[in-house]
């Protein structure tokens, strides 16, 4: 009688152990693999590595990829209620967003610092993405993904592309809630890709 029970027991183990392994196969067969990507401080630089040897850009990707990331950068930059703010978050001039409405004080956004590109597999073309400095160094989308470098080359996730939330016409970040969140990049770092883009 101990026997006919024990059995049922372990196959049963058995069963779950099997069933947990071809479901942990089934999710790393459906993750995207990584992506050809590239950081350029401006679309001279990408146009500059695409005349060069040995590279997967194009003057197409290039112009592509920078049409893009200004898109997002209307879209998604980071917008703050004071200038003085805005710089000390990205080390860098910021300039008034001449697209937000009047409704009392101006805006102020930081300029590009470049834009991060990946060659999409599928034929899915080009995906790109603006990055900001950050005031604790190197460089940040505002997906969440953060950049050692504005320049260089690695393999990335398709995520590393994903957008930031929209930034236009909402509410613009004070130091109360960039205290809050720890600043531009802070809140994400944690989850977010890395860049291993050398200097």
């Amino acid at each position: 009688m101990t026997r006919t029970t024990a059995t049922p027991r372990k196959r049963s183990r058995h069963v779950r152990i099997a069933l947990l392994g071809a479901a942990a196969f089934s999710l790393a067969a459906c993750r995207e693999e990584d992506v050809p990507s590239a950081a350029f401080p401006t679309l001279e630089a990408c146009m500059e590595a695409a005349a060069g040897p040995g590279t997967w850009v194009t003057e197409q990707s290039c112009e592509e990829g920078f049409g893009q990331a200004l898109e997002a950068h209307v879209e998604t930059a980071p917008r703050y209620d004071d200038e003085a703010l805005c710089e000390a978050e990205h080390g860098t001039e910021c300039v008034v967003d001449e697209r937000a409405g009047g409704g009392g004080g101006s805006i102020f956004l930081p300029l590009m610092a470049g834009y991060l590109i990946g060659n999409m597999m599928g034929g899915r073309g080009v995906g790109a993405q603006p990055f900001y400095g950050r005031s604790s160094g190197g460089f940040a989308t505002t997906g969440g993904t953060v950049l050692n470098s504005n320049r260089g080359a690695a393999a990335l996730s398709p995520q590393a592309f994903r957008s930031g939330p929209v930034t236009r016409g909402a509410a613009p970040m004070t130091r109360a809630t960039v205290a809050r969140s720890g600043g531009f990049g802070a809140a994400r770092t944690g989850s977010g890709l890395r860049g291993g883009f050398g200097g």
